[in-house]
């Protein structure tokens, strides 16, 4: 099991703490920062959805179902690009 936290800033900071099993699947993500988020809901609905996530295809679906969502100070692209980031780096080691 592998522990991660990386501290983003944009106009707003963004923190991420995810926990990547031996198998670099997402056992636990968790998103927070001084930034707002509507609908509210949407920041935990995307944490209970990245779980079991291990590839680039899973993440980008599952950015792609709050695609509706409003987080203002936030660059949703690059949090997205890092999210993959880590687990392609992950598999590779």
């Amino acid at each position: 099991m592998k522990s991660i936290s990386l501290t983003l800033r944009y106009t707003k900071t963004v923190k991420l703490d995810i926990v990547l099993s031996e198998k670099c699947e997402i056992l636990n993500i968790i998103i927070t920062g001084d930034f707002f988020a509507y609908p509210e809901e949407s920041i935990e609905k995307l944490e209970n959805k990245l779980k079991g996530c291990n590839n680039k295809v899973c993440v980008e679906e599952t950015f792609r179902e709050i695609s509706d969502t409003i987080i203002l100070g936030v660059n949703i692209e690059d949090l997205k690009s890092r999210i993959i980031n880590l687990l392609e780096t992950c598999t590779s080691s």
